[in-house]
């Protein structure tokens, strides 16, 4: 199991390009290797903790992801986080949507540990089958989620997830789905 890393020092917090700029030196170094779809699926979550990503990933963020994510998926973050945005600047002391919480995963507390299942490959799609924990929650949470990953620009990304929630406030469904609403 992989652990995610310790959170960004502060100095790179207050520095988004600085950020950026190492993340996608990271990204470029990781596609490269990232010839299989479990190899992206781990560099997605990897790429995620890095970053720290609460709720939607903003541009910043997204940019660094834009390796690891499919055009329909970084479209539909994109106008989830213009929707955030939106609804801040329309009651600016109301918690808008998608601004906590972590939308790539079932438990909205998020994960504090992964691994990869199991993987399927359906003609030109992978289902990646992810074992998540929460080691922070009491008692400790585990969940499979399901990546589909699909090939464009030439090599393996995110295209959705699939949500694996059997409690009752998890997320269900899918990924593409939640940022619709």
């Amino acid at each position: 199991m992989i652990a995610p890393p310790a959170a960004a020092p502060r100095s790179l917090v207050r520095r988004p390009l600085l950020v950026v700029a190492l993340a996608l030196s990271a990204a470029t170094a990781c596609t490269r290797d990232a010839k299989t779809p479990a190899a992206a699926a781990m560099q997605f979550y990897t790429m995620l903790d890095a970053l720290g990503v609460q709720g939607v990933p903003d541009a910043t963020a997204r940019t660094a992801l834009a390796p690891f994510i499919g055009a329909r998926l970084d479209s539909a973050l994109a106008r989830a986080d213009a929707q955030r945005a939106d609804a801040l600047r329309r009651a600016p002391d109301e918690k808008p949507p998608f601004a906590d919480g972590d939308v790539f995963g079932s438990l909205f507390e998020g994960r504090t540990a992964f691994r990869i299942a199991t993987s399927l490959a359906r003609g030109d799609t992978t289902l990646v089958v992810m074992a998540l924990t929460n080691d922070n929650e009491k008692p400790p949470v585990q969940w499979q989620d399901t990546l589909v990953v699909v090939t464009e620009r030439g090599h393996p990304v995110v295209a959705d997830i699939r949500y694996g929630a059997s409690w009752e406030f998890g997320y269900r469904g899918r990924l593409l789905e939640v940022l619709a609403r």
